[in-house]
């Protein structure tokens, strides 16, 4: 299982694997090993290359004293750059002791010259100078360095475990830090790295298993896996009918945004729910019937303008009333209106299952986001960072810079499962739990496709699925499926109908079929 962690926690997890017979001296030589093991594949092998390594005065720095002994072993012609000083900590300090007399190639940052010729001619750079021990500024020699390094050097650019310059735990990136193609992230995922802007900094993210075992670490939240998601999956027992998988209601559409009717309910049927009504006001009906004949329909009545009307809302209310479901979405392309927010707190406060609330569902509840307080069997809300601002009071801009823990906070103080959407998107549990999925990619930055998301989980809850697993299966089939596609054409091209045809061909396993 792949974990993301604060530094106090990865911090701990290294005392820990210290005490199960993994000491500090040996995690570091692992840390070089998996490092180089990494570079070495990456670049074709490294025999012959001219290679230059950074170390700081921390841990870090000891990984690099590590790896440029595996440069040298390998034939590489490597050279060593204390970026500052010696090494300071006392396992970096007495791992140089052990690899000092094999370093016959280093020189110091403040011999300008020497380091600005080896950069030129170099063909990989490793950054090790702070790893996970970075907060602030950077001093003005290593701004310099760095910004050489970044703006001259024509090597390829490793990192290893975090980039110098970025603080590993809020995602804050220091002016001129160092950016790498590729970041070395050792042992597990650092927080800060799934965090903006420090993720578009980072290259292309690696994780390199550096020898600390699973029970080591503690409270941590996991990256979704296909190992995990695994064993979301409904089942299909071959005796079963209709009603085995469930009954979802779908409060969507409106006059203006009639697709987003269409692709909530077109997703929500073919992720595998057995009966499916759309409310939505009789424009739209007339508009999509033809397109989705599974569904059924409650045509509700509107304003001249197709939104819903107060007639509509009471018809709304008695259907509710006199029928069972077993989940209820509500808010894909509503439209923002009084009767809206008395539409979706009459179902949050009323409906017997679960409830998916999106876009204009959640817009609609701003200003009274206590609301959601009041549901029976669960909520989950699927914001983006504008519509969390919207929620929370804060800035997109701090929304992004620490989204694992803000989403945490909503889920635990409002008691909703949370899925807080864009890159690296944080699903979050109101008892803690936590996962961070990394399917996905900008082909899904498109109009829509946030209504096939909402399909999808409604679906899997209405089948009965686990609220937090089950909302965690539908996140990560959504971005598999985007996956899959760019596979097949640019991500410009991807259309949210396209979506559900591709999770339609993912195996067991989330993967894509053959």
């Amino acid at each position: 299982m792949r974990l993301t962690v604060t530094n106090e926690q990865m911090k701990k997890a290294e005392i820990n694997a210290d005490k199960n017979g993994v000491p500090f001296l040996q995690l570091m030589k692992n840390a070089g090993d998996a490092c180089f093991s990494r570079i070495n594949s990456i670049m074709n092998g490294v025999k012959d290359k001219n290679v230059v390594i950074l170390a700081g005065r921390g841990n870090n720095g000891g990984d690099g004293i590590v790896l440029t002994d595996l440069m040298l072993e390998a034939g590489a012609n490597a050279i060593l750059i204390f970026a500052q000083d010696l090494p300071k900590t006392e396992t970096a300090r007495l791992c140089y002791s052990i690899y000092e007399t094999g370093l016959n190639s280093c020189i110091y940052a403040h011999q300008k010259e020497n380091v600005k010729k080896v950069l030129e001619n170099c063909e990989i750079v490793v950054d090790c100078v702070f790893g996970t021990g970075f907060h602030g500024e950077l001093e003005e020699s290593l701004r310099d360095l760095f910004r050489f390094i970044n703006e001259c050097c024509p090597a390829t650019k490793f990192s290893v475990d975090v980039p110098s310059g970025c603080n590993s735990d809020t995602g804050e990136i220091a002016a001129d830090a160092f950016k790498p193609d590729f970041t070395i992230t050792l042992g597990a995922v650092k927080k800060g790295l799934y965090s903006h802007p420090c993720f578009e900094h980072c290259g292309v993210m690696l994780l390199a298993d550096i020898g600390i075992e699973q029970s080591c670490y503690d409270g941590c939240e996991a990256v979704l896996t296909d190992e995990i998601i695994l064993e979301f999956i409904p089942k299909r027992p071959a005796v079963s009918h209709k009603g085995t998988y469930g009954r979802l209601l779908n409060l969507a559409g409106s006059g203006r945004y009639t697709g987003a009717a269409l692709l909530s309910t077109d997703a929500a049927l073919k992720m595998g729910t057995g009966l499916c009504t759309l409310a939505t006001p009789m424009r739209v009906v007339n508009a999509i019937a033809a397109a989705v004949p599974e569904t059924t329909f409650l045509p509700l009545s509107h304003d001249k303008n197709g939104f819903i009307d107060r007639e509509g809302l009471e018809e709304l209310k008695a259907f509710i009333s006199e029928n069972k479901f077993t989940a209820i979405a509500a808010g894909c392309g509503l439209g923002k209106s009084e009767i809206v927010a008395e539409a979706v707190e009459f179902i949050i406060k009323n409906a017997d299952c679960p409830v998916i609330l999106d876009a204009d569902g959640l817009n609609s509840i701003s200003s009274n986001i206590n609301i959601l307080k009041e549901n029976k069997k669960g909520v989950v809300i699927t914001p983006h960072p504008a519509e969390f601002a919207r929620l929370t009071g804060r800035t997109v801009e701090e929304i992004q810079r620490d989204r694992i823990t803000l989403a945490k906070d909503f889920a635990a103080e409002y008691n909703t499962v949370t899925v807080l959407k864009g890159t690296n998107t944080v699903i979050a549990a109101p008892k803690g739990e936590c996962f961070v999925n990394t399917t996905g990619n900008a082909g899904l930055a498109k109009g829509g496709s946030g209504d096939v998301l909402t399909g999808i989980i409604a679906s899997l809850m209405a089948q009965g699925a686990d609220l937090f697993y089950g909302t965690a299966l539908g996140v990560y089939l959504h971005g598999q499926a985007a996956d899959r596609l760019r596979t097949e054409k640019q991500l410009f091209g991807i259309m949210p109908r396209d979506i559900m045809d591709a999770v339609t061909k993912l195996n067991n396993s989330g993967k894509s079929e053959k």
